[in-house]
């Protein structure tokens, strides 16, 4: 069985995981990207052109194989990640890894990552528009949470049994009391102005 992201920001991440992970080459993903070529008059350095959208649907289209899904234990969307960088390399534009084409704006099928211990959001899991936090209700296994920009569904965040540590700093939750409630059953929660 395999996975297909519904959030190409979410996807691109897991793909970035499974290339961590030694799951997925960099030469196939590099070939799905070098595929959009030649470039046209708008594509190429410094910044994103036609190509960059193009080779992030093929890319968004990469299936995952379910078992690989269900191993990766940790998610991130740093800007300097291998799959931005092996994107912007392919075709020859330089945003730093910065373009907001990378942007998470939803966790729709977060669930599949059943493994999943550490998710932060900062970089590339910032978003604009509000992030519902409620596709991670009941998640088993995940024990830190780096939250940022606007979250609806704070409460899903007292559903998630192994979660320790949450970092709100970044963030502004929809219910103000889920963070009082979590410290009292011995989340550590760090806030605006302390870490």
């Amino acid at each position: 069985m395999t996975i297909v992201f519904a959030d190409r920001g979410l996807h691109l991440g897991v793909l970035n995981a499974l290339l961590t992970n030694g799951v997925i080459a960099a030469a196939d993903l590099g070939a799905i990207v070098e595929s959009t070529g030649p470039d046209g008059p708008d594509d190429g350095y410094p910044g994103p052109g036609p190509r960059l959208a193009a080779s992030l649907d093929l890319l968004h289209a990469v299936t995952v194989p379910s078992a690989a899904a269900a191993a990766i234990s940790h998610l991130d969307f740093d800007g300097g990640n291998e799959i931005y960088m092996l994107v912007e390399q392919t075709l020859d534009i330089d945003t730093g890894g910065e373009s907001d084409d990378y942007n998470v704006t939803s966790l729709e099928g977060i669930q599949a990552l059943s493994g999943l211990q550490s998710l932060d959001l900062d970089g590339h899991g910032y978003h604009p528009e509000p992030l519902d936090l409620t596709p991670l209700t009941g998640h088993p296994t995940l024990s830190e949470l780096f939250l940022t920009g606007d979250c609806t569904g704070a409460g899903a965040l007292e559903s998630l049994p192994a979660l320790r540590n949450l970092d709100i700093t970044l963030a502004h939750l929809d219910d103000p009391d889920v963070p009082t409630r979590l410290e009292a059953r011995g989340v550590t929660v760090h806030h605006r102005g302390r870490r």
